[in-house]
């Protein structure tokens, strides 16, 4: 039900090299504009993000050491971004929030999940979400990832207990991934961190309804991985956005997105606004 897949630990954390500098620029707008709408950190989730963080700089510097590198000065070791040219310190005190370390490094947004000694459910303790798809952290901090009284279906499925029963499975040494899609609007004004920094689910669709053609939409896609981290054994979700015009998709591509978009349940379609721009889009896809 939320269609997960094995993940090779090479592949955790991905850099696209051709839009990382104009992602990065967004990323680094939103922290510095909306750093509290972006990055929440609970007491009890301080200890996993410097793990985390350690986790995120050690992958980097081994899976793209072009790009990212341990450096010393003054006998302090710092991360150094090559593309940015970006230092980060490696030790108390640090240059900024290890979890806001891990988004300025990253592509991807992350999501520290704690279980409850009390309820025994997982509980959102910290989060870098630089990109949400049609939800609020203030809201969601503190939370179970399964409460269905949210806005979100966050799972997009109403299976709580299969997704704790999952959660409780994840060991250290495997992790998954699942991908999401979503339909956006783009008009030709709306900024990068705009387009992408999408709380309300009205959001996605800006304007009025001239710019619900094929031409105005983009598929936004999300890559989601879980992990169990080894220390703490907190669980990391991550989520890596990419966008993509609508009329770029082949044809073939077309028709699989006008299949998976037809089997999205009820409540999930509603969620994502499929009343709204089926026609233009499905219309599209199908060549209609």
């Amino acid at each position: 039900t939320m269609g997960l897949r094995k993940l090779d630990r090479g592949n955790w954390l991905r850099i696209d090299y051709e839009s990382y500098y104009v992602f990065h620029e967004a990323r680094d707008f939103l922290l510095q504009k909306k750093h509290a709408e972006c990055l929440q950190v609970l007491p009890e989730g301080e200890q996993a993000c410097e793990e985390l963080m350690r986790e995120v700089v050690d992958f980097l510097t081994d899976r793209y050491p072009e790009s990212f590198r341990i450096v010393h000065n003054n006998g302090l070791r710092n991360v150094r971004n090559e593309m940015t040219k970006e230092e980060f310190s490696l030790q108390r005190p640090f240059d900024c929030h290890p979890l806001e370390m891990c988004v300025r490094l990253a592509m991807e947004d992350f999501n520290i999940l704690i279980q409850s000694e009390f309820t025994r459910q997982h509980l959102l303790q910290a989060s870098a979400t630089l990109f949400p798809a049609g939800w609020r952290l203030r809201e969601r901090i503190g939370k179970s990832v399964t409460d269905l009284h949210g806005p979100v279906p966050l799972w997009e499925s109403k299976l709580s207990g299969p997704v704790e029963h999952y959660f409780n499975r994840l060991d250290e040494t495997s992790q998954m991934e699942r991908s999401s899609l979503f339909m956006q609007t783009k008009p030709d004004d709306r900024s990068l961190a705009d387009l992408l920094f999408v709380q309300g689910t009205s959001d996605f669709f800006p304007g009025n309804l001239s710019t619900l053609l094929p031409q105005f939409f983009i598929v936004r896609r999300e890559r989601q991985t879980f992990r169990r981290l080894p220390k703490s054994k907190a669980i990391v979700f991550t989520v890596k956005t990419s966008i993509q015009p609508l009329t770029d998709l082949s044809r073939t591509e077309r028709l699989t997105l006008a299949e998976e978009i037809k089997r999205w349940p009820a409540d999930i379609a509603t969620y994502k606004g499929r009343d709204i721009w089926q026609t233009a889009v499905l219309g599209f896809c199908e060549g209609k």
